[in-house]
């Protein structure tokens, strides 16, 4: 079995940025989500895999829910999984699905309710990454909306049911509490989306909505993008920025929803949530950047966040206004968070 300290090494190694904030959790939570999060890690490695057809993605992650589930064997899968993914070339993320059997075997220690809320995630998370493989394009905010929710709203709606197995009073509000997870899972994809728009647009690919006839062809993709002129850039990036900053304020009231003596629950979404705020003010500020690393948070800004999730996680008054004092006048746009949950959730439909 996967030991928790071999599961904090594939943190550190995988995502720098969650294996900063997963540890904000007490346990049993940090060992959840921890844990959680690998998995999750891994439909993404199989997704982005340049070597994989757009068959074999599917086919792929359809299996590896069937061996999460047990349905086949996790062992047998992983031996025919791993020489597949020759065009990765992240060594940790291979270094992780090899050792998936172990990962497995660790869910499975887990209680019943959080292994199978673990468990759904992975499926709806599978099943959406499929859809979009099956060449399923993002043409209207509905399509980002379904395209976000597959791989961060649902993974939004898994923290908001491991966080209630902690803090049972949420219960009583589960339905805003749900609704409310999702934008805060899909305030922080878009957020992902954003600061990579370049570099994905330099292999003709965009998560966004574009006024283009075939959002298939990369090279039409490329040339759209790269020859936006400057006025027409600023208008794009500012206004998906305002859409962002929309659900990421939702996110905060998903935040302020858990009780204040859910500190450290608190602390984990506020800083993954104060994160995503610089970085978004940021590309507002210099919407014309060429390259992600242009707009990324500094290690000071990382550092602020930190400090400040110790004493400001228990005043709903301070949370707000700090995020507030983030936006400061730049236009924010609501989605309808019962709209948005109504057309992407599946997590009550998925038994």
């Amino acid at each position: 079995m996967l030991s928790f300290e071999r599961q904090k090494e594939h943190l550190q190694l995988v995502s720098r940025t969650f294996a900063l904030t997963i540890p904000l959790l007490s346990m049993p939570l940090e060992d959840y989500v921890g844990l959680a999060y690998l998995m999750c890690r891994i439909c993404d490695t199989i997704e982005d895999d340049p070597a994989l057809s757009h068959e074999d993605k599917i086919k792929y992650m359809g299996l590896y829910i069937k061996a999460v589930k047990g349905e086949i064997d996790v062992k047998d899968f992983t031996s025919e999984l791993r020489p597949k993914l020759v065009g990765s070339n992240n060594t940790y993320e291979l270094d992780l699905v090899a050792e998936l059997p172990d990962v497995v075997e660790r869910l499975n220690s887990f209680p019943a309710n959080i292994s199978a809320s673990i468990v759904t995630c992975l499926t709806i998370m599978s099943a959406g990454m499929s859809r979009q493989q099956a060449n399923d394009v993002i043409t209207t905010q509905q399509d980002l909306d379904g395209y976000c929710y597959s791989v961060a709203g649902v993974v939004g709606e898994m923290l908001a049911v491991l966080f209630m197995s902690q803090c049972p009073s949420v219960t009583r509000n589960r339905e805003r509490f749900m609704k409310l997870s999702v934008c805060f899972g899909e305030g922080l994809q878009m957020t992902n989306i954003l600061k990579d728009i370049w570099d994905d647009a330099s292999r003709g690919v965009c998560w966004l909505p574009l006024n283009i006839q075939n959002h298939n062809n990369p090279e039409e993709v490329k040339s759209y993008l790269t020859s936006m002129d400057r006025e027409a850039k600023i208008k794009f990036l500012r206004e998906k920025v305002s859409v962002t900053f929309g659900h990421l304020l939702h996110g905060v009231d998903f935040l302020l929803s858990l009780p204040r003596t859910a500190l450290r629950i608190r602390a984990f979404c506020f800083v993954c949530s104060a994160m995503a705020f610089l970085s978004m003010r940021n590309i507002y500020n210099n919407p014309l950047f060429a390259d992600a690393k242009e707009v990324k948070i500094t290690r000071e800004d990382v550092a602020s966040v930190l400090r400040r999730a110790k004493y400001i996680c228990f005043s709903n008054t301070l949370l707000r206004n700090y995020f507030k004092s983030i936006v400061g006048d730049i236009p924010v746009i609501y989605g309808d968070v019962d709209e948005l949950y109504a057309g992407v959730s599946k997590w009550d439909r998925t038994k």
